[in-house]
C-alpha cells in the first residue's frame, strides 16, 4: 500500500467513496426485499391485571430428540470446571446435559436406564 500523501488522497476518497455507496445501495436492496422487515408484533393478554406477551410460537424451540454424548475426558477439554450442567444417573449410568447448549433447545428427549426422560431447562 502506498503512504498516504497529497497525491493519491483524492483517488482512495474516491475508493472509499465507492465503497461505502455500494454497501450502501446493497444493504438498500436488501432491506426492500423484506430480509428485513419488521417482526410481528407479540400477541398480548391480560392476566391479574399484567400484560403477558407472547413471543414464540407453541414448538418455537426445537427440542432435541437424539442426544449425542462425548467422554467425560473430553468434556473436561471443552466445558469450563465449573460449567453449570444438569446430571441424571440410573444405576452406574449417568449423563450430563450442558445448560449452555440447552438455552437453545430448551428440552431433552433421552432414555437413561430403560426409561423415557426429558430433562427440560
Amino acid at each position: 500500500m502506498k503512504p498516504l500523501t497529497n497525491t493519491n488522497r483524492p483517488f482512495l476518497f474516491k475508493q472509499v467513496l465507492f465503497k461505502v455507496t455500494t454497501l450502501a445501495i446493497a444493504l438498500g436492496l436488501v432491506a426492500s426485499s423484506g430480509a428485513f422487515a419488521q417482526r410481528p408484533k407479540p400477541k398480548t393478554r391480560m392476566l391479574a391485571g399484567d400484560t403477558l406477551f407472547t413471543l414464540m410460537p407453541p414448538g418455537g424451540i426445537p427440542a432435541i430428540f437424539k442426544p449425542e454424548f462425548i467422554s467425560a475426558k473430553k468434556a473436561a477439554e471443552l466445558y469450563y470446571e465449573k460449567e453449570p450442567m444438569m446430571v441424571v444417573r440410573s444405576g452406574d449410568e449417568v449423563k450430563a446435559y450442558s445448560t449452555w447448549h440447552l438455552d437453545g433447545h430448551e428440552v431433552v428427549n433421552d432414555h437413561i436406564g430403560g426409561a423415557a426422560i426429558a430433562v427440560t431447562w
